[in-house]
């Protein structure tokens, strides 16, 4: 094991705590012996095994030190195992004994800093370790998710679950100004108090809505790494949930928008030192699944991610990041917001997730668009804001995919609209369900998803032969 031992006095473990959290920080293992302040009976042994084993052998300088039969047993076993000793002298004067070794004066306590002189002593003992980190899509609610940090946007309001951790912060009592930023890149974070299980909120003020797009969600997630540096610097542990998805955004590209900007988070070396974890939380499992799907395609191909062990997700090592040798996927997501993508239209009780995963998503994919959607939109939430994202989406769509199988004022809306716009549409309807008004293209009429998918494809694939996609 490549670690360094402390060796202190008893009366000096706060500072001792202090210095071995210093040190994490900068990536070193490190072993601090606490059994000392409960004695047991293997405590010598386990004493002795660490110090054979460590790199490099750091003694805390004191008169409670001085005085200690421990602290000089240890020293004389760190002397006859030829470990390298780094005198860190606390209090008093430097001792004699170690006079011919130079010392490291830390003697502002608490206060103290690491010298570059100790860091590089160290560094030619003992190697840190390679910084890393682990990356995970899961199950879950937010709320009650465990995290250090929750991390969210601050989109020009409060939407979604944003909306709800907001509510529930000012049920606190918590005032919303205290932790709704304002201007894009700005961030604020505040205590929880218990109101969500992480113990800290941070909001990240991103664009409008309406103007968040995949660009916008890749320099929001690397702003949401660095500003931790600023508000938590001691988080180890990060939960956010997938933004973009259900708003329009194609939810794949929209996840590998946002690993890209952790990425280049950790590529600037603007990544807290302590932070071990980042996990993705969404309460949809299928979802779940095809986000899984979208990394598990880009990280196959990079030298930087092993898979974990124990359930799905990623260890992700800084050293030998390099977008240029990245898979096209990951280089291009979040470059520009606006990209080729067809757009989904499904009735707001009619959100079939079969007939879109697999029906929809899955050909559009094969022919290299994107697949956007709206979900949920109920025919009184047709907000003004709502309607200028979904005609902006539709505009600049290269195909209209509409589901018409139970569909909604606001389905023939869109589709109307899509027709003003005089764009390739598809239209979709269940076998055995009527359509009361003739339509200028041909209805796909299907049984079975299977049918629908291999239906979609093929027009696509006419589509694209005639130079329209």
């Amino acid at each position: 094991m490549s670690h360094i031992f402390i060796s202190y006095s008893k009366q000096d473990i706060e500072f001792t705590r202090y210095l071995k959290t210093l040190l994490e920080a900068e990536g070193y293992a490190v072993w601090v012996d606490e059994a000392r302040l409960t004695p047991s009976a293997r405590w010598w042994k386990t004493i002795e095994q660490n110090i054979v084993n460590c790199n490099a052998f750091v003694i805390v300088m004191s008169p409670n030190a001085y005085e200690s039969d421990w602290v000089e047993r240890e020293i004389l076993l760190a002397e006859k195992e030829k470990r390298p000793i780094i005198p860190v002298l606390l209090a008093g004067e430097a001792w004699s004994r170690l006079a011919n070794i130079q010392h490291v004066d830390m003697r502002g306590g608490l206060r103290a800093k690491l010298t570059e002189h100790f860091l590089n002593t160290l560094k030619s003992h003992v190697a840190p370790k390679t910084p890393e980190l682990t990356f995970t899509i899961g199950f879950g609610d937010i709320l009650t998710y465990p995290a250090d940090v929750a991390g969210f946007k601050y989109a020009g309001g409060f939407h979604g679950v944003d909306k709800v951790v907001s509510d529930k912060l000012v049920e606190k009592g918590i005032e919303a100004e205290t932790f709704a930023p304002k201007e894009t890149g700005e961030y604020k974070a505040v205590d929880t108090d218990g109101a969500i299980a992480a113990e800290k909120v941070l909001y990240v003020a991103t664009p409008k809505m309406r103007y968040l797009g995949y660009k916008q969600l890749r320099t929001f997630a690397q702003r949401m790494i660095e500003s931790l540096n600023e508000t938590a610097p001691d988080t180890k542990h990060l939960a956010m949930t997938a933004h973009g998805a259900g708003f329009s955004l194609d939810e794949q590209e929209a996840m590998l928008s946002i690993f890209a900007g952790l990425r280049d988070a950790m590529q600037g070396g603007k990544m807290p030192k302590q932070l071990e974890k980042i996990t993705v939380v969404e309460i949809n499992t299928r979802r779940v699944n095809r986000l899984r799907t979208a990394i598990d395609r880009v990280m196959k191909k990079v030298d930087y991610a092993t898979p974990l062990n124990d359930g799905w997700g990623y260890k992700l090592k800084y050293e030998g990041m390099s977008a240029e040798s990245e898979p096209d996927a990951l280089q291009s997501a979040g470059a520009k917001n606006v990209k080729p993508h067809a757009f989904v239209v499904l009735p707001a009780k009619n959100q079939d997730d079969d007939l879109f995963e697999y029906g929809i998503q899955s050909p559009v994919h094969a022919h290299g668009l994107l697949c956007e959607r709206y979900e949920d939109v109920a025919e009184d939430q047709y907000s003004e804001q709502v309607l200028t994202t979904i005609k902006e989406n539709i505009g600049n769509a290269q195909v209209v995919i509409v589901e018409l199988t139970n569909a909604d004022p606001g389905v023939y809306l869109q589709l109307g609209y899509a027709w003003g716009k005089d764009l390739p549409t598809i239209l979709l309807l269940k076998e055995g369900e009527k359509f009361y008004f003739e339509v200028p293209t041909e209805v796909i009429r299907y049984q079975k998803i299977k049918d629908a998918e291999s239906s979609i494809s093929a027009v696509l694939d006419t589509l694209k032969a005639d130079g329209k996609i």
